[in-house]
């Protein structure tokens, strides 16, 4: 089903509290060295495997902020066969990261809608993602906290 075939996720369908279905994902070599190009970002960390060896990390990893990447709205909610309607503004968005995740390793997502509420007219929703490495590591947690439009 195409995008424009799909339901959006209307406000008043949002439940506090409701999980949002488990997604993985790879952060292959090939997606890292493309989007560390497209950043313009070298850091050895994440391109040179025996300078990352010598490093705490004991080998290469993945830039901590390309979690954002999926842990979107619309990257969450696409398991549920949903859209996010148009005009979601973002208000705001928290990360904190807790371990490395590495190339070529799958990562789990675990969401939660972990509150809604309206403020100063305007509906809001938060969010929780929490990203796990192969080995059940929590490497990192998002908070989204978007303006319903809908």
């Amino acid at each position: 089903m195409g995008e424009s075939g799909r339901k959006e996720w209307v406000y008043a369908d949002i439940v506090k509290g409701e999980r949002l279905p488990d997604i993985t994902y790879t952060v292959t070599s090939e997606i890292l060295e493309n989007y560390l190009e497209g950043i313009d970002d070298l850091n050895p960390l994440y391109l040179d495997e025996e300078y990352a060896k010598k490093s705490p990390f004991k080998g290469r990893i993945v830039p901590p902020i390309s979690m954002a990447i999926y842990t979107t709205v619309s990257s969450l909610i696409r398991p549920m066969g949903l859209k996010i309607p148009p005009g979601l503004v973002q208000a705001s968005q928290k990360y904190e990261f807790t371990g490395a995740a590495r190339p070529d390793e799958e990562l789990l997502i675990k969401s939660i809608v972990e509150d809604k509420f309206e403020k100063k007219g305007r509906k809001f929703v938060r969010l929780r993602s929490d990203v796990f490495n192969q080995k059940g590591e929590k490497v990192g947690t998002s908070w989204l906290t978007p303006i319903w439009s809908k």
